[in-house]
């Protein structure tokens, strides 16, 4: 019979022992408070809740500033191409490029250098700030050739000139923002669900800001 009991007990404790404790997420390496905190600082959100909004509105603008950019070709280019005079544009001396074409790599050159200088900037790569600088020049070389082939007397006149290159200044800052906005709303979409799983709050709580008033009401001692 004690042999039969001690066999009763083991059965019994073996499934408790089996029971795995519930698994604790893990919380975020210093790289992704240190990231986060420049994101905040950056930003300026004033709690978790501003972040939501922010998150909104970011998103809202870079849309609406991306339907504009593709209305503005559509209108500027695309169809008002032959009253504008582009084919008067001589061909682009880096590719071999027409102006049509240009109008479609400039705006994919800027989200491209707005993308990569960002994520140099939040990362602190230099590597890809590098790069972002040179698709910068390479987005400007592209913008002022047209006026530039005016200045070298390729049979454009100034006037037209001129407003080619400002149609691509204005699709090339218009998505520019948009990638800007959108990538803002990304990060500020990463640091809030961070916050939500990982059980972390990086803005002071009420007391402590309380705290910190009322020490600095203080009045100096002596």
């Amino acid at each position: 019979m004690v042999m039969g009991d001690e066999a009763l007990e083991e059965s019994l404790n073996a499934p408790i022992g089996a029971i795995s404790a519930p698994e604790v997420p893990e919380g975020p390496t210093s790289e992704s408070l240190e990231l986060m905190e420049s994101i905040i600082q950056r930003l300026q959100p004033s709690d978790r809740h501003d972040i939501r909004d922010m998150i909104s509105y970011r998103a809202q603008v870079s849309g609406g500033m991306i339907a504009m950019t593709l209305v503005f070709w559509w209108i500027t280019i695309d169809k008002g191409a032959e009253s504008l005079g582009d084919s008067e544009i001589p061909l682009s001396a880096f590719g071999g490029f027409t102006f049509r074409e240009i109008s479609m790599i400039v705006p994919a050159l800027s989200l491209l250098a707005t993308l990569v200088m960002s994520i140099g900037r939040e990362t602190g790569n230099a590597i890809l700030n590098n790069i972002g600088g040179g698709l910068i020049v390479l987005v400007v070389f592209y913008i002022s050739e047209p006026f530039g082939s005016t200045i070298l007397g390729s049979g454009i006149d100034a006037q037209s000139a001129a407003f080619a290159s400002g149609r691509l200044v204005a699709m090339a800052l218009m998505i520019g923002l948009a990638t800007k906005f959108f990538w803002d709303a990304i990060l500020l979409q990463w640091v809030r669900s961070t916050m939500m799983n990982m059980g972390v709050d990086l803005f002071p709580s009420e007391e402590q800001e309380e705290f910190v008033s009322h020490a600095d009401e203080a009045p100096p001692l002596g």
